[in-house]
């Protein structure tokens, strides 16, 4: 029986264990789009920590037709050199390299709201649907091979192991493979030999250039799972078609930017998500081994694929961000030292936002060089008040770093505000993130107290060092005449206890806590109503797209009654009224719950002025924002602790 941590031989591909990084987008790029010191830096700490195979990102092979890189490129001896150098560092730890080559994004690129992308066909572009795109002529085809040719030599002459083609999830390749998008007449277009002509051309290349047994992957989408793309059905018969073709394994992903969150995976996805797609493959009797993918972070569930022979190589993309030794960790059974992605995709946000390609639970993520811990100057006594992700992390890092640290808690359990975010059934991957965070918390040398106030009084008793105030937010708390005659909870307090009472349950605000707060409801089967004053829901959300698909989904699916443009006016007993456009609308209410937003509490941080030298406020004691800002707070604050003033 297979297991995850053996040896095993793909073809002419031998790697130490069965554990695969994925590729990702990662945007610090040399100038040239050469792998910067920062890049390799990052993926040498991914073979530090235990992964067989690591892909760099997506490398583009050519910049003729679409300047930007996404973000590598492999073009020249420079770039190659830069590139060998990745492949050295990472081969120092027994992990091999796939270089992922792409001939581009085509309809999907986002050069500009003026430029036409390039495509296979004239179609529409993804993120500027009025911009029709420029199919590429045959001679430009062409051109594209050759380079992608020229780009295999490069990469197998700096030393990697393998070349996968990056032929999936709607990109350009994809687009000449699928008719969706392909409506060319010519060789090119039609029927599904002439549909993959461009494949073969592609694999015929890298062939020429490296030799018919130098391994060679491909990336492939099976099932788009939108209108007129490619059934599962349909990617099968090409899995077939493809299977005698030569290729050392069939990577396999699911979906399109039209439903990104299937291809990149967020909070609101089932473990496993993808496996269906390796499950039918082998059930039609798919010879060629399988990459498969999908959140598959859990140790458990990928020993499972392997052993049960779903797949020979499991992917992890998201979980190598969060935590680069998770294959040590889960080789060592030590699975409760594993740091869990929670599924927010600040990954994707933060690299689509021109900022830092950050990970919200993993502070040192692509600052590997950079953010290192030093040892504290002396055994001072730190005191961190609030125990939420904020507080946790910072309690942790100073004591790391050798300080003498103590951690007060207000309430009788850890957790903070995440405890009810990761309440929902939907939101498990957060609830696991809590729970890693108490038991490393319990770990540490960290002396926990609960149900202890940080009052300023007391505080001043202890003669910290220093004091780092993770305290939380308050809720906003509207005035609407005759609320006394109503059940009134705020979404926190509803989410920690799991329920409300009555069956007639209005929710009051439409961002992202309360369109969670009716989905946990909804699911237990009350009648849900989210009245919003914007004109749309989730308008104030602040996170990546995916993300807003896949929950916008679950509210489209769900049975939630919505009125937006509308605020209460009043309240009676039993209903709310309230007000849309000059229109009453009465609503039956048993419970209201008021998931409006909420207000940094500056009381202590102001009590404490100028009685303690250093005074460090982190997390919604800032401003109300989000886990990344908690954490990362929380960690640098701790870091550089001596160093603020």
């Amino acid at each position: 029986m297979p297991t995850l941590f053996e040896k095993v031989k793909i073809g002419n591909l031998e790697l130490k264990n069965r554990v695969v990084m994925n590729p990702m987008g990662f945007s610090h790029t040399d100038p040239d789009g050469g792998f910067s010191d920062r890049q390799i830096e990052y993926y040498v700490e991914r073979a530090r920590g235990g992964f067989g195979l690591i892909y760099p990102t997506a490398t583009m092979v050519t910049t003729e037709f679409e300047p930007a890189p996404m973000p590598n490129v492999l073009e020249n001896y420079s770039q190659a050199t830069r590139l060998s150098i990745l492949c050295e560092k990472v081969h120092n730890y027994g992990a091999k390299v796939c270089a992922q080559l792409s001939l581009g994004l085509g309809r999907v690129s986002f050069i500009d709201p003026f430029t036409a992308p390039k495509s296979a066909s004239a179609v529409p572009s993804f993120f500027f649907p009025e911009l029709i795109c420029t199919p590429y002529t045959k001679d430009e085809i062409k051109f594209l091979v050759k380079k992608f040719g020229y780009a295999s030599l490069l990469a197998k002459n700096a030393g990697v192991d393998a070349i996968e083609i990056h032929a999936y999830g709607g990109y350009l390749i994809d687009q000449f493979l699928t008719p969706l998008w392909n409506k060319r007449t010519d060789e090119y277009g039609g029927s599904l030999e002439n549909r993959l002509r461009i494949l073969y051309e592609l694999c015929d290349a890298v062939w020429e250039n490296c030799g018919k047994d130098f391994p060679l992957i491909v990336k492939l989408t099976p099932d788009h799972q939108i209108e007129g793309g490619r059934t599962l059905e349909e990617g099968i018969e090409l899995l077939k078609t493809l299977d005698d073709t030569g290729f050392t394994a069939f990577h396999l992903d699911l979906g399109t930017y039209e439903c990104w969150y299937n291809a990149v995976t967020t909070v609101y996805q089932k473990e496993g998500v993808q496996l269906y797609l390796a499950e039918a493959a082998k059930k039609a009797g798919i010879k060629t081994p399988l990459l498969v993918q999908g959140k598959l972070g859990n140790p458990v569930l990928a020993e499972k694929v392997v052993s049960e022979g779903i797949a020979e190589l499991i992917g992890l993309g998201h979980p190598a961000l969060t935590d680069p030794y998770w294959p040590v960790k889960a080789k060592e059974g030590r699975y409760e030292d594993i740091v869990p992605c929670i599924g927010c995709n600040e990954c994707i946000y933060t690299n689509l936002t021109n900022q830092r390609f950050a990970c919200a639970v993993n502070p040192r993520m692509g600052m590997e060089r950079d953010y290192n811990l030093s040892p504290a100057p002396d055994k001072l006594f730190v005191l961190v008040i609030g125990g939420g992700p904020g507080g946790i992390t910072a309690a942790i890092t100073a004591a790391q770093r050798g300080f003498e640290v103590e951690l007060w808690e207000k309430s009788d359990r850890l957790g903070g505000a995440l405890r009810a975010a990761g309440a929902p059934k939907f939101k498990e991957a957060v609830a696991k993130y809590v729970e890693y965070l108490k038991i490393q918390l319990h770990k540490s040398n960290v002396k926990i107290r609960v149900n202890k106030e940080g009052t300023a009084e007391e505080i001043l008793k202890k003669n910290p060092y220093a004091v780092i105030i993770a305290g939380g937010a308050k809720p906003i708390i509207p005035s609407i005449p005759g609320m006394e005659k109503i059940r009134v909870m705020d979404a926190n307090e509803m989410l920690i206890n799991g329920d409300c009472p009555g069956n007639k349950v209005v929710v009051l605000g439409g961002g992202l806590v309360g369109c969670e707060a009716a989905l946990h409801l909804d699911n237990l089967g009350k009648e849900v109503t989210i009245v919003e004053k914007l004109d749309e829901l989730l308008l104030t959300a602040n996170y990546a797209t995916n993300n807003d698909l896949a929950l916008k989904k679950l509210l489209s699916e769900s049975n939630i009654r919505v009125i937006t443009g509308a605020f209460p006016s009043y309240i009676d007993a039993g209903k709310i009224i309230v007000s849309r456009n000059g229109e009453s609308i009465d609503i039956p209410c048993d419970t209201l719950i008021i998931a409006v937003g909420y207000q940094a509490d500056k009381s202590l941080e102001q009590a404490l002025e100028g009685k303690i030298d250093r005074v460090f406020t982190i997390g919604d004691n800032v401003k109300p924002a989000k886990v990344i800002d908690a954490v990362h707070q929380g960690f640098h604050t701790a870091r550089l602790l001596e160093e603020l003033c």
